[in-house]
């Protein structure tokens, strides 16, 4: 499967790589997320510890080997408080504070989305409930190292 690699230096002396891969793999094609749900996961960080916002962003390589990291990155790491397993989402904001959903992980999520026969139902369906349910959800959102 075609992966996205994603640099993270969140502590001076620690870099890790995140690899996703491409939501193309079992959508039609990125998945376009409504410049609501964005403000409606910001204004839960502000009230709720559990989801944070902070920079770590190092670089953005497609699954074609293109850098585009300087572009307006999400990295959501989310883990369901009651199973512990974790999810993670890559979005590309757009200028108009939209996004597009472009990389998805971990492998076994994924292929649960394939096995599902309604992978884009289920994608909206689990980040619609990181809205509805955030006391059920841990989310550190990454962005950007150059971002002001």
């Amino acid at each position: 499967m075609k992966k996205w690699k994603v640099s993270l230096k969140l502590e001076e002396n620690e870099k890790n790589l995140v690899e996703l891969i491409d939501a193309k793999e079992i959508l039609d094609g990125y998945l376009n997320i409504n410049r609501n749900f964005y403000v409606e996961l910001l204004n839960i960080a502000k009230i709720i510890n559990r989801y944070m916002i902070g920079k770590g962003i190092e670089f953005v390589i497609d699954p074609n080997g293109k850098d585009w990291s300087l572009n307006p990155w999400i990295l959501m790491l989310v883990k369901d408080n009651e199973s512990d397993i974790p999810f993670r989402f890559l979005m590309k904001r757009e200028k108009d504070l939209s996004g597009f959903l472009v990389g998805i992980g971990p492998e076994k999520f994924v292929n649960y989305l394939k096995e599902s026969k309604e992978e884009e139902d289920e994608i909206k369906r689990f980040l619609e409930y990181l809205i509805a349910y955030p006391q059920k959800f841990r989310i550190s959102m990454v962005i950007p190292n150059f971002i002001g």
